[in-house]
């Protein structure tokens, strides 16, 4: 019974970390489409009023402000001032978001994005046997911190502090880790044949 409410709080929790960023993402574009819209009102007031595949002109001018922007702010983001900027940002503020980091790892991983900070992917013994684990960093020469990721919600988990002797590497990319744990470890077959 206690693993069935696990599970489900594990799913549930998944599910809401899932949807948080969607949900945010979705009020930045609404307020940014709001703030556009009335900037395009006065451009768009001494046009007539068309309406191109029942969309009227002022939504298709807002719409691809909006693209433009996005698309202008993705290409700032790649300069180096920027980068350097973001790098401030998240050392100072968003560190301290509790998993922001891993998170953004996450995201940048599924979405193809090459990342500086490339989890390890590791396998730690615990009392249910071994476990995917992400290698976080190193404490001293003999100790390390390793998050364990729960399936099939790799969001949540537990921090744990391991010695090097426990710490079996395993050779495969975090993309694949994070796929073998949303699907409850099929493939493993493949990613661990003759590393257990």
């Amino acid at each position: 019974m206690k693993s069935i409410l696990k599970i489900i709080k594990a799913t549930f929790l998944g599910g809401i970390l899932f949807l948080a960023p969607l949900v945010v993402l979705l009020i930045i574009l609404e307020k940014g489409y709001g703030i556009i819209q009335k900037v395009t009102l006065p451009l768009v007031n001494h046009l007539p009023r068309v309406h191109v595949l029942g969309i009227a002109i002022q939504e298709l001018v807002g719409t691809l402000i909006l693209i433009l922007i996005c698309f202008t702010a993705g290409i700032l983001a790649r300069t180096a001032g920027a980068k350097k900027m973001i790098q401030k940002l998240e050392n100072g503020v968003l560190s301290f978001v509790p998993g922001y980091s891993f998170m953004k790892n996450m995201n940048e991983n599924m979405m193809g994005f090459e990342s500086n900070e490339n989890l390890k992917v590791i396998l730690v013994p615990t009392d249910a046997g071994w476990q995917f684990a992400f290698l976080i960093e190193q404490i001293d020469e003999n100790n390390f911190t390793v998050f364990i990721p729960d399936a099939p919600n790799p969001w949540s988990g537990s921090v744990c502090f391991v010695e090097k002797k426990d710490i079996r590497e395993v050779g495969i990319s975090q993309k694949q880790a994070l796929a073998c744990i949303r699907k409850l470890g099929y493939g493993s077959k493949e990613l661990l044949k003759n590393k257990l």
